[in-house]
């Protein structure tokens, strides 16, 4: 099997672990959105976060984004090998809205939930939606021919 074709067989796996991590991503979050209340911050930073109801919840959902965001990450890398530039460039777009996402959720969490970082965390998170649909459009879609090979002019 060529290796541009295992490249793409990879990314495309990636992309459905992907999205069944952002599905359960997007259904934690919810949850805590709409069922936790979140303490005021804590001065021994974690210590005084695990004696609330939902902590575990929280903690899934911040476990869940790391792997979410290593799972980015090896999508950036195959798609580099996968020859690509409409691919290499998505995937540069999905791992970035990620770590936006990411890092604003971070900042929700430990700096008082200010509604900026819950806005720009699910702006990051419809954003690697897009990128990842964007991804296998363009990983199941042939590359376009080029100006003069074939062509009748």
């Amino acid at each position: 099997m060529p290796l541009r074709k295992m490249m793409h067989n990879g990314l495309s796996a990636m992309l459905l672990i992907l999205f069944a991590f952002l599905f359960l991503q997007f259904l934690l979050g919810m949850y805590i959105n709409l069922f936790i209340s979140i303490p005021v911050k804590s001065p021994l930073f974690m210590m005084g976060y695990g004696s609330y109801g939902g902590f575990s919840i929280v903690m899934a959902h911040m476990f869940l984004g790391i792997l979410i965001g290593l799972a980015s990450l090896g999508i950036l890398f195959l798609s580099i090998g996968a020859g690509s530039l409409r691919i290499l460039l998505s995937s540069i777009g999905l791992f970035l809205s990620i770590l936006l996402a990411g890092i604003d959720g971070l900042f929700f969490l430990f700096d008082g939930e200010n509604n900026i970082n819950s806005y720009l965390m699910s702006a990051g998170f419809i954003l690697s939606m897009l990128f990842a649909v964007l991804l296998l459009i363009y990983i199941y879609q042939p590359a376009p021919q080029t100006a003069g090979k074939g062509s009748a002019y």
